[in-house]
């Protein structure tokens, strides 16, 4: 596993927001281990609370292109959080899909199953970008 400079680490909180509470429960307790401050949102709802109470630089959702509510949360999260890197996970790599997805504000996509090195080493760009100089 990819362990990440603590100080980008330190610099770059993230929301982990997926309905599945265990896989979200999961992903949270391996970017913990590779020296992210994670929190969890079992909900697009408890995402727009736990935004609203602390600064984010990343938020990694967890959503289907064929959901109307997960598209509606992740439009609203943009707007919310519009400085956060958004980056959505998804089960469907069709061309299609991933239109909607970016249309709706990701930054970026991983589709699953996926290397959870990928997932560190775009967390570890964006934490690069957003570093004060």
């Amino acid at each position: 596993m990819t362990v990440i400079d603590p100080f980008m680490a330190g610099y770059l909180p993230i929301l982990v927001v997926d309905a599945n509470g265990a896989a979200a429960q999961q992903l949270a307790a391996q970017l913990h281990h590779s020296g992210f401050e994670t929190d969890i949102a079992i909900s697009c709802s408890a995402a727009h609370t736990a935004a609203r109470a602390k600064h984010y630089g990343s938020l990694v959702v967890v959503a289907d292109p064929n959901q109307a509510a997960d598209l509606d949360c992740l439009a609203t999260l943009r707007k919310k959080v519009p400085r956060a890197w958004l980056i959505a996970i998804s089960s469907t790599a069709h061309p299609q899909a991933k239109e909607i997805l970016f249309r709706c504000g990701i930054d970026s996509l991983l589709v699953a199953p996926f290397s959870m090195e990928d997932l560190l080493f775009r967390l570890s760009a964006f934490a690069r970008r957003s570093r004060p100089l």
